[in-house]
């Protein structure tokens, strides 16, 4: 797995060059090239668990002269720095502040091994590197890493102006490409099979939505349980292995599931469209693509998608190879089932968000909620014609998402709109049915009697990761699989008054030519024609949902088509009495009533970055004010959580002056 690194060098950054100091021009201590954090965590896996990386190192000792050299990258507070035997020949007396630092490194081994050069802004290199589409997002950060395809240019613009450190890539499937070409029958216009997997791979998935594509395979196979397997890099690599329960495939069958655009007779529950959903989601985050199946009755089979093998026979040439030995497990079906395996994944490109939690825990996350919500009928057991289906990932299971679920969300009736029909004899429709949730006062009631990690799962969940404005509108629904949601196509404009409603629109396989549905199931668009009808019908729920954001007593009026009140479904529970949730873990909470106002006394909790003890109360001006220091992280972390509860800071206020009276805070230093 190979990495191309740039970074534009900074005057502080050339003390590793002997002759830039020799020159006078730098006296600073530092000799070292720093590495952006997000871009080690992205090229080491292992990062995370280590203060030094290792990594032999080719450069230039002169302009003709090759060394080997060892290298390392040493953890700072911040970052970390590229440390070694530094250059001491009078070669690098061009270096100046603003030269390109390049490297081309393979981390899949330890030590890592890499070739790096400086070039200076007047050579060629350096302004073709920086002029190509990819290498210009140099201007918005001090250093990126280019992987695959991206890398590409960069590596073969080394090749050429450095060949002694840089070695062409590819040239096999070139000479293989031009047999290839010599070979064919002028009449065959066959897509270059490496050309087509570079644009399938394209297609627009992200890593959530590519593993959510995968599982509507498992689920169009009638699949009841479907284990997700992901494990930390670190333990052997970046792979990914989906297994289900299904009806698995034929040999025959599974050789037609790996034809590109492979046309069949869909089911009515069938979430599979243009037989592209398998390739394209494997290809947009991985190289090569292992299918394992077993159907009842029939032996397994093995067929597999390689970059590599495209790449140098340019045929489409399934292979037949058995798995691997370390994903043996992993793939291994019962009586009938389906194992999708992804090796020589490519990296996440998604920027990091922060520190606190590491890329892959985040990778992690993020496919949790995304399924927890895309599936969440079948993980409710609620899916027409289906029984509950258990997601696991890495043996954890999964728990529905319902972004209507909440017992406090007023459920309105549900409306049907007919489609332009293409056929006399099938008539597609919309079922439409909106929701208006519960306003912020009334959530943060419902959730007070959970503990504050409880609330911030809750809120999370509720506001679809925090983004609660951008939650309100549309959510398709397709086959009871949620494929868009939020925002209002065209119909309103996005209003924070408006935040509380969501409208759930269904369809079936029949509306998919008119709302014309994506190669990746993701996208939809709604006809002219029911744009009106449909606007009509949200009206009203629009008007509740800014009552209760704004608090207002007396709902809003709900007319149906036919001029009648619509009745909620949902029961209104008495004056006074808030239903019960169900908290994390699965007890049954049921919150207190809501009281009238409560004067909430202040109480003064900050964190400060320094003090000899865990905690420490003082008086100023604004009266009594506790500061808490970072000798005890868990109580750092649980300041944080209830920053914004007054209630709550008033309690841990007192619990912390009953533990100073007891002398706690010295007993703690003590044993420290």
């Amino acid at each position: 797995m190979k990495f191309t690194i740039l970074r534009l060098l900074t005057h502080s950054e050339l003390g590793m060059f002997h002759e830039y100091r020799r020159q006078g021009k730098e006296r600073a201590k530092q000799r070292s090239i720093n590495f952006d954090w997000d871009v080690v965590d992205t090229v080491f896996p292992s990062a995370e668990d280590r203060d030094t990386i290792a990594i032999n190192c080719q450069r230039l000792e002169d302009e003709h002269t090759v060394v080997e050299v060892s290298s390392w990258l040493k953890r700072q507070h911040k970052n970390w720095r590229f440390e070694g035997d530094c250059p001491t020949s009078p070669f690098y007396g061009f270096v100046d502040p603003g030269v390109l630092f390049a490297m081309v490194v393979d981390a899949s081994t330890t030590p890592a091994k890499a070739s790096w050069v400086v070039i200076p802004a007047e050579h060629p290199a350096h302004s073709s590197i920086l002029g190509h589409g990819e290498s210009a997002r140099l201007g918005k950060s001090a250093m990126i890493a280019l992987f695959g395809d991206e890398g590409q240019h960069c590596q073969a613009v080394l090749s050429d102006h450095f060949p002694q450190l840089f070695k062409e890539a590819e040239t096999v499937s070139v000479t293989s490409q031009n047999e290839h070409f010599n070979t064919r029958n002028d009449d065959d216009a066959a897509p270059d099979p490496l050309g087509l997997f570079k644009i399938l791979a394209r297609a627009g998935h992200s890593l959530p939505s590519a593993v959510a594509d995968l599982v509507d395979n498992s689920l169009s196979h009638g699949a009841r349980e479907i284990d997700i397997t992901f494990p930390n890099p670190n333990a052997g690599g970046r792979w990914m292995c989906i297994r289900d329960d299904g009806t698995g495939m034929t040999p025959s069958g599974l050789r037609d599931a790996m034809k590109i655009g492979h046309q069949r007779e869909y089911d009515d529950g069938d979430l599979g469209k243009f037989g592209y959903g398998l390739k394209g989601a494997a290809w947009s985050q991985a190289d090569r693509l292992t299918v394992v199946s077993k159907a009842a009755g029939n032996q397994g089979t093995t067929l597999t998608w390689d970059k590599d093998h495209l790449a140098k026979t340019r045929r489409w040439e399934l292979l037949s190879d058995p798995v691997a030995q370390e994903h043996a497990a992993a793939v291994h079906v019962g009586d009938s089932g389906t194992a999708v395996l992804l090796t020589q994944m490519r990296p996440s490109m998604e920027p990091a968000r922060g520190k606190a939690d590491s890329p892959y825990a985040q990778e992690l996350a993020a496919i949790r909620s995304h399924l927890e919500l895309v599936f969440h009928r079948y993980l409710e057991g609620k899916a027409r014609g289906r029984e509950k289906v258990v997601i696991r990932l890495n043996r954890d299971t999964l728990s529905a998402n319902n972004p209507m679920g909440h017992p406090l969300t007023k459920e309105y009736d549900q409306h049907r709109i007919e489609l332009p029909s293409l056929t006399p004899d099938k008539t597609p429709a919309l079922y439409v049915r909106a929701y208006v949730t519960p306003n912020e006062a009334e959530f943060d009631e419902y959730i007070k009697p959970l503990t504050p990690l409880e609330q911030r799962v809750e809120r999370e969940r509720h506001t679809l990761n925090g983004r609660a404005n951008d939650a309100q509108g549309l959510y398709f629904y397709r086959l009871d699989r949620l494929i868009k949601w939020g925002g209002w196509e065209d119909l309103f404009a996005k209003d924070e008054h408006t935040k509380l409603i969501r409208v759930a629109i269904d369809f079936d396989r029949l509306a998919d030519e008119q709302l014309q549905v994506d190669i990746s199931k993701q996208l939809v668009r709604l006809p002219f024609a029911i744009t009106k009808p449909l606007e009509d019908l949200i009206k009203a729920p629009r008007a509740a949902a800014r009552l209760r954001y704004n608090k207002k007593e007396k709902p809003a009026p709900v007319p149906t088509g036919g001029g009648k009140n619509v009745s909620t479904t949902c029961t209104s529970a008495p004056k006074g009495v808030v239903p019960p949730t169900t908290a994390v873990g699965g007890a049954t909470l049921v919150p207190r009533a809501p009281s009238s106002t409560v004067k909430k006394e202040k109480a003064s909790i900050r964190l400060v970055s320094s003090g000899n003890k865990p905690w420490q109360r003082k008086t100023g001006f604004k009266g009594e004010e506790v500061e808490v220091t970072p000798l005890m992280p868990t109580l750092v972390t649980l300041v944080q959580l209830i920053d914004k509860d007054a209630e709550a800071k008033v309690a841990l206020s007192e619990f912390l002056r009953a533990l100073e009276t007891a002398g706690v805070p010295d007993q703690l230093m003590d044993k420290a």
